[in-house]
């Protein structure tokens, strides 16, 4: 009977230990996997992002560009070419594209799109750090478990147990590029 008992209490150390260390191994998997969907989320995020700045720079150089001209032509000697670039400018304003200031300088919206795109980006890496170090936390203490004991010994019984994975970390050359990159509006 004691003998039993032995035996029983030592399969449910075994099975516990082998769900425990499966669990852990999973978390561990699940967390690199983390990082794979950040990766694929800031390549699709930056590049949409960069699209519209750049749209939103471009429209705004233009409408910057034709109200110098249109000011230009209402200080022209022909009148009613001044009378004509009057009304441009009047349609311009009036259709919300700019508002203007009593300075008469239009209040275009760059700013608050570049403002936007600085903190998507510093969202987006803080996000993909996040998932960086909780990748490096789940698989130490996936390591941590394994060799501790009675674990130890489970692996030993079952080896598919283990997971050969390595901490996240840069290489040398990587870490020169990614200290070289930086975002480019041309």
């Amino acid at each position: 009977m004691t003998g039993l008992i032995i035996v029983i209490v030592l399969l449910v150390i075994i099975f516990y230990y082998y769900n425990r260390i499966v669990t852990m191994r999973e978390a561990v998997i699940s967390s690199e996997t983390e990082i794979s969907v950040q990766l694929d989320r800031r390549g699709k995020v930056f590049d949409s992002l960069l699209a519209t700045v750049k749209k939103y720079l471009s429209h705004e150089s233009e409408v910057f560009t034709t109200i110098t001209k249109l000011r230009t032509q209402t200080q022209s000697t022909n009148s009613q070419e001044a009378k004509a670039a009057e009304d441009e400018l009047s349609k311009i304003v009036s259709s919300g594209a700019i508002n203007v200031a009593v300075e008469n300088y239009p209040e275009l919206k760059s700013d608050s799109v570049m403002a936007n795109l600085q903190e998507e980006i510093v969202s987006t890496e803080n996000k993909l750090s996040f998932a960086k170090r909780g990748y490096n936390r789940t698989l130490e203490q996936y390591r941590a478990f394994i060799a501790s004991i009675p674990a130890v010994f489970i692996v030993k019984i079952f080896p598919s147990l283990v997971i050969n994975k390595e901490y996240w970390r840069l290489d040398e050359t990587t870490i020169k590029s990614e200290e070289a990159r930086r975002i480019n509006f041309d």
